[in-house]
């Protein structure tokens, strides 16, 4: 019996699948997610996906239908911070375009990050705060006091959450101007960074102070007064080594004066008479008031 042979079956075709995001798309996503989200009310969720050819376009989703008007405010506060880092953005009421790298937004970033290294040279306001001890009660565990006041000067900095959000993400560009603002932005980032991790240090050991302190008389007014004026003889010592006690952080353009740690300034404060040493501040001790507030505030 003759048997036709059969057909040859052509093979099956294999749908092209999504293509995978490149790695760089996929870390501006999720520094654009952790930005938006820390903008947005509660109860609204973040969306971001890629744009071809290039770029991000973000929404929002809400149980709840939202205003053209709100979305549009909302839109346009996510632009505001997104651009911050340095990215060009456009809004409307519908969504968000986040583009490529913009001169003008590194430039307004490199600005933000050298007013914000001028702000961070002044101490007082974080000595000032970090002796209230964020309204807790000096005989509550002392662990538990310092991380509260951690908390609070790490979010009237605020520049650390923010940095935070970069975290892992390498920014580069193929054009030569914008690689160079991206170097000198990720520079002034470091400074910033460990100048903000110095306010931090001194806050916990401040805090810590004012609870020994306590401990030894339980006098709270005593306990801060005298943690206050050690706080601002330690500043005041890492300006006299500087050789510019009077000098305000404020003036002298771009030349700043050299970066010294907490530990230095400790240091300097225990061999500023004339390298007689004397005891250095471990558990804070009261000083003699010889210091005006001029000096102590620099």
């Amino acid at each position: 019996m003759s048997i036709e042979p059969r057909a040859r079956v052509a093979p099956e075709r294999v749908l092209p699948g999504p293509v995978p995001l490149a790695p760089e798309t996929a870390a501006q996503q999720r520094v654009v997610q952790r930005i938006c989200a820390r903008v947005a009310p509660a109860g609204v969720d973040v969306g971001v996906d890629e744009v071809p050819p290039g770029g991000l376009q973000v929404w929002i989703d809400t149980p709840v239908p939202v205003a053209a008007q709100e979305s549009w405010v909302l839109y346009h506060r996510m632009a505001r911070e997104v651009a911050l880092v340095g990215w060009h953005c456009e809004a409307d009421a519908d969504r968000l375009l986040v583009l490529g790298w913009s001169a003008a937004c590194l430039h307004n970033r490199v600005r933000l990050l050298q007013s914000g290294l001028r702000r961070l040279t002044d101490f007082e306001s974080t000595a000032q705060r970090a002796v209230q001890l964020e309204g807790r009660r000096p005989d509550e565990p002392a662990t538990e006091i310092v991380a509260a006041v951690n908390a609070a000067i790490e979010r009237r900095l605020r520049w650390p959450e923010r940095l935070a959000e970069l975290d892992g993400f390498e920014r580069s560009s193929g054009l030569s101007h914008l690689q160079l603002l991206l170097a000198q932005v990720i520079g002034l980032e470091a400074k910033v960074s460990a100048a903000c991790a110095e306010h931090l240090v001194m806050a916990r050991v401040l805090a810590r102070a004012v609870c020994e302190q306590y401990a030894r008389h339980s006098n709270l007014s005593r306990a801060q007064r005298d943690v206050l004026l050690e706080s601002r003889r330690w500043v005041h010592a890492s300006s006299m080594i500087r050789g510019s006690a009077g000098a305000r952080p404020s003036t002298g353009g771009t030349a700043g004066r050299p970066h010294m740690g907490l530990a230095e300034r400790r240091i300097a404060a225990s061999v500023i008479n004339h390298g007689v040493p004397r005891a250095t501040p471990a558990a804070v001790t009261p000083v003699v008031d010889h210091l005006d507030h001029r000096e102590g505030a620099r």
